[in-house]
């Protein structure tokens, strides 16, 4: 069954919204994480919100049935991971690059599907998303690449980290088609986010930083808030409930805008000058998003060429039958 052309529209909003607050995320977290943990800050984001959630659906958690508690489960796991491979390779490569090769996960997100489900991705979806990540590299390899090291392993790690970026957005979308309830695994998705990166964050920063590590002021609250509210609650259920009305290509190709927007709010803060990589990466960003909505059909061309030539051959045999015939006659 087709989804409706309002639905599709209020899908592809949510998911821009997600993608703009988590644009805005890369300042505030970068801001936070200078005197902060960072699995530390990720493990209170997560919980938090999932405990708000769980909370204000109460009634649903009460009668989650067992399919759905552990596809939220795995669904969590995934996202974690992405999150722990992620940080794990900014710690040897730029963050330029890791933003670059993240955003690779909606070039990857069609052949993932293809490679378990069977749906070859069209022209047009290939092409869209190749174009996607080109401008995403333009964009973020236009920031300062002087930090970093080992960047052979931080850039594998990163790969690694798109992967199952591409996997969750599967996941999701696979998910909601066999019935589970949004809320239910979106609760169970943040909660296990939390939980794995608050036990990495015991096993790994507890004994560098101390317990005095874990002391907020004011000004981290209210950051951490924000991240919480905003960045971790509204985008995830944006997220997740923008995918329900939108196809996983067009999840991939929105969500993939999150370093672009990233890029922006760190022009608008001061932190980052406009430059000709910049505007060439918006640009072949917009036109990415163009070849995405309007579907153009780069095959048709060479189809309509094959058809072409059998009737033109047809014809030809025909126009020889007859002339045939008028000889004999």
């Amino acid at each position: 069954m087709k989804k409706s052309v309002g639905l599709n529209l209020l899908g592809q909003a949510l998911l821009l919204g997600a993608t703009i607050a988590w644009g805005t995320s890369f300042v505030i977290l970068k801001q936070t994480m200078e005197s902060t943990p960072p699995m530390y800050i990720i493990a209170l984001r997560f919980l938090i919100a999932s405990f708000v959630l769980a909370l204000v659906f109460i009634k649903k958690m009460i009668t989650m049935d067992r399919k759905t508690l552990l596809r939220g489960m795995l669904l969590g796991a995934v996202v974690a991971t992405a999150y722990l491979v992620q940080t794990v390779g900014l710690m040897f490569t730029t963050p330029a690059r890791n933003a670059f090769l993240t955003s690779s996960y909606c070039v990857m997100c069609p052949f993932l599907v293809w490679l378990f489900f069977r749906k070859r991705p069209k022209s047009h979806n290939v092409i869209s998303a190749v174009l996607c990540i080109v401008g995403i590299g333009f964009i973020a390899l236009s920031g300062d690449n002087s930090n970093g090291s080992n960047m052979f392993l931080g850039d594998a790690l990163t790969l690694l980290c798109a992967v199952f970026y591409g996997f969750q957005i599967i996941l999701i979308s696979r998910f909601q088609e066999k019935g589970s309830d949004s809320i239910r695994l979106l609760v169970m998705e943040l909660f296990m986010v939390g939980i794995i990166h608050a036990i990495v964050s015991l096993i790994f920063e507890l004994p560098k930083t101390g317990i005095e590590g874990y002391a907020l002021n004011a000004e981290q609250i209210g950051k951490i808030i924000y991240l919480t509210v905003v960045c971790t609650l509204f985008a995830q259920f944006a997220q997740i409930f923008g995918q329900k009305f939108t196809t996983a290509n067009q999840s991939s190709i929105i969500l993939s805008l999150e370093a672009v927007f990233g890029v922006i709010f760190s022009v608008i803060l001061g932190d980052e000058q406009l430059t000709a990589p910049l505007i060439v990466g918006f640009v072949i960003v917009f036109g990415a998003i163009l070849i995405s909505e309007l579907k153009p059909d780069f095959l048709r061309p060479f189809r309509r060429k094959q058809v072409e030539e059998p009737a033109l051959q047809s014809s030809e045999k025909n126009q020889a039958e007859s002339n045939s015939e008028k000889i004999q006659e």
